[in-house]
């Protein structure tokens, strides 16, 4: 059976092949930034060996034995900047390549003088220097795209008047084609490292983007939309003092000891699936989730942007709280109990701190809520006279009385029903 060289097999070696060259000297602990210069380097030295099959064809034909000479060694020290690239040492690396490649072709642009446009490959060249140094490398980068441009405007401002050491064609329309032929190929070659260069920008405009798409969804899991909105695009944000906001504060009850008896992952488990679906429940009633402490849950309605229906949102919310905790019992066999506490007032919020930043509130109304849940009772929503003025007639509401609130004082509340 006859194994053509291109059939499936062949064609994954020389894919594997050339993927092994490229990826020469990449290691898993760099920088994605620092791996493109890398591969840039070596894929333009796959590129270089390739370009110069055709040349040492033609050196061979025309038995041009030292200049073939000249161009093995060419290679042969591009092949030694592979090495270099392969041990670490890319910037002597790419010092080596483009010095080579810049020299060998300042050599052949001297020895064929006019009768071929050879210094058109040193624009090339020059592209090379470009993208081949790292930003922090710049004078390298300077030194050797000028020297590039230096030898080109030499060359090409006395190209009719050098006179060719070798003249490779006895007929002038053959001379003319292959001069027009090494001026496609040198432009076809400039072309290709633009378009290395375009693919690059383009992998790391879509990296840049896919990472800003993530930062962003986080920080808007973090934050509330509006506030997330302000700190992306200032890179600060303001505290504000809202005038009328309500505020929800809810404790599981019998969770502490619940959780002494178990498992911490199962803990954080359990806290998980009962917080979960409050997430999904404040997301529905369009008020907004503030913090967890570890079995509390805090929200609030009408922040950061004000809506006048908040309080009637949140009464909506502390009642669907309750019934999701029901369902998660008879789903899950536990006997959880929920203490809500509930309160209108003014306050203010912001983001606190520069790094692990939240968002919160802070004021009387806070303390006088969080003071309603402690104060309340299991499976009961606790609210303050402030609260349900806002609702009433829409909501019904059953009078506990006076208590005295711990920091508060004497303060009359009711039960949410």
């Amino acid at each position: 059976m006859v194994v053509w060289p291109f059939n499936g097999t062949g064609m994954s070696l020389i894919q594997s092949t050339v993927k092994w060259f490229i990826d020469s000297g990449v290691h898993s602990e760099m920088a994605e930034a620092d791996t493109k210069y890398i591969r840039f380097l070596n894929a333009t030295l796959v590129l270089f060996g390739l370009g110069q099959i055709p040349i040492l064809a033609l050196l061979i034909n025309f038995e041009m034995w030292f200049q073939l000479a000249t161009n093995f060694g060419a290679l042969a020290l591009c092949g030694l900047g592979f090495i270099l690239n392969r041990q670490g040492h890319h910037l002597a690396a790419k010092i080596m390549v483009i010095l080579v490649v810049t020299a060998n072709t300042a050599y052949f642009s001297s020895l064929l003088g006019s009768s071929a446009p050879t210094h058109f490959w040193l624009i090339p060249a020059a592209v090379i220097g470009v993208l081949a140094f790292k930003p922090r490398e710049w004078i390298w980068a300077v030194a050797l795209v000028g020297l590039s441009v230096l030898l080109f405007a030499g060359f090409e401002f006395s190209y009719m008047s050098i006179e060719p050491v070798v003249k490779l064609f006895d007929n002038s329309m053959d001379e003319l084609q292959s001069a027009h032929g090494s001026t496609v190929a040198s432009m076809i070659l400039t072309l290709v490292l633009v378009g290395m260069m375009h693919r690059r920008f383009l992998k790391s405009e879509t990296a840049l983007s896919d990472e800003k798409a993530q930062s962003d969804r986080l920080l808007r899991a973090i934050l509330p939309d509006e506030i997330a909105e302000e700190l992306r695009t200032t890179g600060t944000t303001q505290a504000v003092r809202h005038e009328d906001v309500s505020i929800l504060f809810a404790d599981l009850v019998g969770f502490t000891p619940l959780s002494a008896s178990m498992p911490a992952e199962d803990v954080v488990h359990l806290l998980a699936q009962i917080f979960e679906r409050f997430d999904t429940l404040i997301e529905t009633c369009g008020v907004e989730k503030i913090k967890t402490i570890g079995d509390a849950y805090m929200v609030a309605g009408g922040v950061p942007k004000h809506s006048p229906d908040h309080a009637r949102r949140l009464a909506r919310c502390a009642v669907g709280m309750l019934d999701s905790l029901d369902q998660f019992n008879r789903q899950s066999g536990h006997t959880l109990a929920l203490r809500i506490g509930l309160h209108r007032g003014p306050a203010v919020a912001g983001v606190i701190g520069t790094t692990k930043f939240a968002y919160d509130l802070w004021g009387e109304s806070v303390n006088l809520a969080a003071r309603l849940e402690s104060s309340g009772a299991p499976g009961r929503i606790h609210v303050s006279d402030a609260f349900r003025n806002g609702l009433e007639p829409e909501v019904n509401f059953e009078t506990r009385g006076e208590i005295t609130l711990k920091g508060v004082g004497p303060t009359q509340t009711h039960w949410l029903v």
